[in-house]
């Protein structure tokens, strides 16, 4: 057989046969500078271990790159930047590498660099050097650094040539420096080494080589966080490209064109799962980077690329807890999709022919289309005016504030994103009860709500709490919980629609009040979007404590439908339902976008004792309606929050000590304070479970007016705040006219 000499090295420009050490002879030289189109770990492992110093610039070893024009090479650099991100390949590279080079690489003795987005390289030259005596050695040709390209028994012709002491090696290290050197980037993610860095710090117990072991293996989170890193640093890259000069000014609109080249993506990737999850996450993190804010494409800044890589680099769950639970109507929300030239919202809707299909969400409406919208709500308020027993204009602009809520309620997690600190996002509720005694038209009014903010036509209107899982279930109220969990979790932004819910609900600490604690606590850290909830019950069932009702929102709906007028009611009800669609709603939706679009937009407003009005820029898009269709701001228009929780717990209290005997309310003079025997309220109630009057009370107390716990038997209040509280005229007052002798000056 005759014997074919793939690997040509020549040294001195004479054939030899040199292994790979005697190549790269870390006798001789201690320094290396590799300029390789693909390096393997392997390689690495095996024979670079012993430079003091090594940097390694590595090309991108895709022919489909290699083939690109510079506007196509821009497009597709960055794909495969965000594909390598996606795929994790950094990190398998780093954790292929034998501990003693990981710890050189974090001590940045050995560092890889690759081409920033929009460059590859194909160059291969190695360049040593001894430290010392500043001997150098070059090395050119077509051989990367594997093992196959220098070894005769792999089928892959290779041309090594070796010269020692030339003027050539200072030519190329003129050009690595100057021409290569402002181009390229750190290969490893910036976040990978504070990760080992603490996690070394936090284990500083253990022997060194057991720190460096357990520091090296990384959770999910810890991935994600670099994953996140190497991105921001991919925007950085490109921010910084553009301004030099070395990018051009349209590689916005350039990364822009990704998301739309999404059918053109090479058949072969599709072939392999992890390929094609990660083709598909390269394309939609390509549209993160860009900023479609004042109808220009731009490359976003690194803390809103940050922000949208949350929805992508992360993992999301979402289970029914039985496999009878309908579907919930769909609509997906993406910031990072809001486009003003297209006039795209950012949500996204499923198909009506292919529901697998989502399609762009929202339109622009005309001035006829508006006006008859609003004449529509004016239509609504007018019924309850005209049906409702003891109506106010007060009480109509609750109707109209739930309204303004579910317009808003897609965009909740927005809202919460922009409140800054965690206790401002308290005060952006994702919840919204509605409060109504029987015949209020609660339900109705639930169904108005849903057909204003449908998705399709042929969507249910909302769900009844009692059938959300079918009868027989085992632990029925405590799954319903659950499943009600999931959903607020969900990246499904449509809000969950809830009819009827029971008392117990609110009653039960391990359900309405953890569920609405527990949610409101973490789905900002687990989730980037999520949906908000909007339940009706019974008023006098509503009692959350203080926790709870901070992250809620409760609007009255108490007031009583005429029952003489119950015929004609019926029929105008009817009337309405016809009249109402969805044509405001899919306009607001665009208008919203706008504001989320727009860098300069404020969105803490604050009022009523200091809370954020979040409804402030729904209220904004609604005047700028009446405006539009040249109307007054009806006298119902609700201008600012409520605060009927808080109201409703007063009221409670108020009808307590009013319709009490004295007995249960014992004042003390020296104190000034009231004594009252809350257990009292239990004498004639259920023995077993927590739905007890007294819990009820307890709940509905302001912290305010309490002295100590009010767990106990007895609750003691503070008369003077107490009295306020419930807008009583503090019957003891006069009793004490010595008291104010001995009061605290202010």
């Amino acid at each position: 057989m005759v014997k074919i000499k793939t690997t040509n090295i020549l040294y001195e420009n004479k054939p030899v046969e040199w292994s790979i050490s005697q190549v790269f002879d870390q006798q001789k030289y201690d320094e290396l500078i590799g300029v390789t189109y693909s390096v393997s770990p392997k390689f690495v492992n095996q024979y670079l271990e012993g430079f003091k110093q090594a940097m390694l610039v590595v090309g991108i070893p895709e022919g489909t790159i290699q083939a690109a024009t510079n506007d196509e090479l821009i497009k597709a650099t960055i794909k495969y930047a965000n594909k390598q991100v996606v795929k994790k390949e950094p990190l398998k590279f780093f954790g292929n590498l034998k501990s003693p080079l990981k710890q050189e690489i974090l001590d940045h003795k050995i560092e890889m660099k690759v081409p920033q987005a929009g460059y590859s390289i194909h160059s291969k030259f190695y360049l040593l050097k001894n430290s010392q005596t500043s001997e150098t050695r070059v090395i050119v040709g077509s051989a990367n650094l594997s093992k196959q390209a220098f070894d005769n028994k792999f089928n892959q012709f290779e041309e090594v040539l070796i010269y020692d002491n030339s003027s050539l090696y200072d030519v190329l290290y003129r050009h690595y420096l100057q021409d290569m050197g402002p181009l390229l980037t750190d290969y490893f993610p910036p976040e990978l080494f504070k990760v080992v860095k603490q996690k070394k710090k936090d284990d500083q117990n253990l022997p060194p080589d057991d720190q460096l072991v357990s520091a090296t293996i990384f959770n999910d989170q810890e991935v994600v966080d670099m994953q996140r890193s190497a991105i921001s640093t991919t925007v950085d890259n490109l921010k910084n490209g553009v301004s030099l000069g070395i990018l051009p000014e349209n590689t916005g609109e350039l990364i822009n064109q990704i998301q739309d080249e999404k059918s053109f993506s090479n058949q072969k990737y599709r072939d392999k799962k992890e390929n094609q999850k990660a083709e598909k996450l390269s394309y939609e993190i390509s549209n993160d980077m860009v900023s479609n804010r004042n109808k220009k494409h731009m490359i976003a800044t690194q803390p809103t690329v940050k922000k949208r890589l949350v929805k992508h680099l992360k993992f999301k769950k979402s289970e029914k807890v039985d496999e009878t639970i309908a579907e919930r109507t769909s609509l997906i929300f993406e910031e990072s999709t809001i486009d003003l030239l297209r006039k795209r919202s950012s949500l996204f809707a499923p198909d009506t022919v292919n529901q697998k299909k989502a399609v762009p969400y929202g339109k622009y409406a005309s001035k006829e289309q508006i006006k008859t919208a609003l004449g529509t709500i004016n239509h609504l308020l007018k019924n309850y005016e005209r049906f409702n027993i003891k109506y106010t204009n007060d009480y109509g602009s609750r109707v109209y504030e739930a309204i303004l809520y579910a317009f808003t309620a897609p965009f909740i997690s927005v809202l919460r994103h922009h409140a800054g600190s965690e206790e401002e996002q308290k005060d952006v509720p994702q919840f919204l009860f509605i409060g109504g005694t029987a015949n209020s038209g609660k339900s109705s009014l639930l169904r108005i709500i849903s057909r204003m903010t449908t998705v399709h036509d042929s969507d249910n209107d909302f769900m009844d709490y009692a059938t959300i899982l079918p009868e027989g279930t085992h632990n029925k109220k405590s799954q319903t919980i659950q499943q009600l969990a999931n959903w607020l979790q969900e990246s499904n932004v449509y809000p969950l629609l809830i009819d009827e819910i029971p008392s117990e609900f609110f009653s039960k600490s391990n359900y309405g009040e953890n569920l609405v604690v527990n949610t409101t606590n973490t789905v900002d850290s687990q989730q980037e979007n999520y949906p908000a909830f909007i339940g009706t019950t019974n008023s006098d069932g509503y009692t959350l404590p203080e926790r709870a009702r901070r992250r809620s929102y409760y609007l009255k709906n108490d007031k009583v439908f005429d029952d003489k007028y119950k015929q004609e009611s019926v029929v105008a009800y009817n009337q309405i339902l016809d009249e109402v669609n969805n044509t405001l709603f899919k306009d607001f939706v665009l208008r919203f976008a706008e504001k989320i679009a727009d860098e300069d937009q404020q969105w803490n407003y604050y009022e009523n004792g200091g809370k954020v009005d979040f409804l402030y820029i729904t209220r904004e898009i609604f005047k700028s309606y009446y405006d539009l269709v040249d109307e007054p701001l009806p006298i119902f228009f609700p201008e600012h929050r409520y605060d009927d929780s808080q109201e409703s717990s007063q009221e409670k209290w108020r009808k307590l000590f009013l319709g009490s005997s004295n007995e249960y309310f014992k004042y003390n003079r020296a104190t000034d304070t009231l004594i009252f025997k809350i257990s009292t309220l239990d004498e004639n109630a259920s023995r077993f479970g927590e739905d007890r009057p007294s819990k009820i009370y307890r709940d509905a107390l302001s912290p305010k007016v309490t002295n100590g716990n009010t767990e106990g038997v007895d609750v003691e209040l503070d008369a003077p705040a107490f009295f306020k509280w419930i807008n009583v005229k503090n019957p003891y007052a006069s009793k004490n006219p010595f008291k104010k002798l001995f009061s605290k000056k202010e």
